[in-house]
């Protein structure tokens, strides 16, 4: 949790509430509910993966916004990752990528 803490503030990111959510996959992903100090519901996502993420790898994150309808006004998406593709970034848009740890 300190890591990801760690990656938020560094892009300038603080969440007054930040808690870990138990999101049923076989990938090694952890996934964060949280609120920032404008009030604003953060869902963050870090991905444990040795290879870069792929185009392919986007419907997982749809999958897991899915997973937690949150239907507020005020929301961030962002994402965790070590390595992503060039496709995959021009195609993740609504999510905010954030260079990952690990």
């Amino acid at each position: 949790m300190k890591e990801v803490v760690d990656a938020l503030l560094k892009y300038n990111i603080v969440c007054k509430k930040l808690e870990k959510i138990s999101f049923p996959t076989k990938k090694r992903v952890d996934v964060f509910l949280g609120v920032n100090l404008k009030s604003e519901y953060c869902l963050v996502v870090r991905i444990y993966k040795k290879s870069r993420f792929l185009r392919k790898d986007i419907e997982f994150l749809n999958e897991i916004e899915k997973f937690f309808k949150i239907n507020f006004r005020r929301k961030k998406k962002i994402v965790i990752l070590k390595e992503i593709c060039s496709k995959a970034k021009s195609e993740i848009n609504e999510w905010r990528v954030i260079d990952g740890i690990g």
